[in-house]
């Protein structure tokens, strides 16, 4: 069974030991889970999750995280700088610079969604399509199925952040019945 890696990101109440124990329960066995327990707030928790599908494990761990009291909003492990493209593809900063400039490879490097003068941050679910596209770099496949899946989940959970619960369900009649 394929293993996928991805960070939660989450708000949580004060609960010590117990809280920290109730997530182990749950299914969090496989998480390295940051968070103050004791004083409750803000916290992350980065897992290795076997799994049939990138879906599965991560709507797995943020409904385990949710029975819990956890208020999860979001995922990620889509996004990275140069340095963490060149670490997953076993190349040098300087070549990955070179194919992000035009200056070796087939061009079209994909833009990041994230640009700053000093650390840019790219997509790694379009990186990795394009290093696999042009044959630069051979990935295991749930690494991009966990990088698109990361990408879509936060996505709505951002998104269902920011708006009321009425809200929320309007939002869902435009995507189809089976959304709701």
């Amino acid at each position: 069974m394929p293993k996928y890696t991805f960070e939660v990101h989450f708000s949580g109440p004060a609960g010590g030991d117990a809280l920290i124990d109730a997530l182990y329960e749950a299914g969090w066995d496989d998480s390295t889970v940051s968070f103050d327990a004791d004083a409750g707030g803000v916290g992350s928790a980065i897992f290795h999750r076997e799994a049939t599908s990138a879906i599965e494990a991560i709507v797995s761990a943020i409904k385990q995280g949710q029975a819990c009291g956890l208020d999860v909003s979001g995922v990620t492990g889509d996004l990275v700088t140069l340095s963490e493209i060149a670490e997953r593809v076993g190349r040098t900063l300087a070549a990955v610079d070179h194919w992000v400039r035009g200056r070796r490879g087939p061009g079209g490097f994909p833009a990041p969604p994230v640009p700053r003068a000093r650390a840019a941050l790219w997509s790694w679910a379009e990186v990795a399509e394009w290093l696999t596209a042009n044959r630069l770099a051979v990935l295991p496949p749930e690494d991009i199925e966990a990088a698109k899946a990361c990408r879509a989940i936060d996505l709505v959970l951002r998104a269902r952040h920011q708006v009321t619960d009425d809200a929320w369900r309007r939002i869902l009649t435009v995507a189809g019945p089976e959304a709701a």
